[in-house]
């Protein structure tokens, strides 16, 4: 099988985002624009044995952290128990506000229980 080189390869995504401990307080406008693309979601959940961690992601400039749990997601991403799990999408999912985004233990609409310890995540957006 022949390899391919390229000399220069072209931005997939210019922004890195992270948060050394997301939790229920919502983190707003990430990525600092108004529109783009998300590539990566990369959630460490290493540090929590006994319980997942569900990073919930909103296309919005801001939220209020108040209403966690009446907040309704665009995206959401889940790293079970003790693990880190990355989530790819190499054409892009489209946000047209701003990403905010916020972590909490179940996947329930209204739940509004933070992760005991540090859950890191990582956005690849544009």
């Amino acid at each position: 099988m022949a390899a391919t080189t390229t000399a220069a390869i072209t931005k997939l995504g210019g922004i890195l985002v992270v948060d050394f401990d997301s939790d229920t307080s919502v983190a707003s406008n990430v990525t600092g624009n108004t529109s783009g693309s998300l590539y990566l979601v990369d959630v460490d959940n290493t540090a929590n044995d006994s319980s997942s961690a569900y990073v919930r992601i909103k296309d919005a400039a801001s939220a209020n952290s108040n209403s966690v749990g009446t907040l309704t997601p665009h995206f959401m991403f889940v790293a079970p128990p003790g693990m880190k799990t990355s989530y790819v999408m190499p054409e892009g999912q489209v946000y047209s506000a701003g990403l905010s985004m916020w972590c909490t233990t179940s996947n329930a609409a209204q739940n509004t229980s933070a992760p005991t310890n540090a859950v890191i995540v990582r956005l690849v957006a544009s």
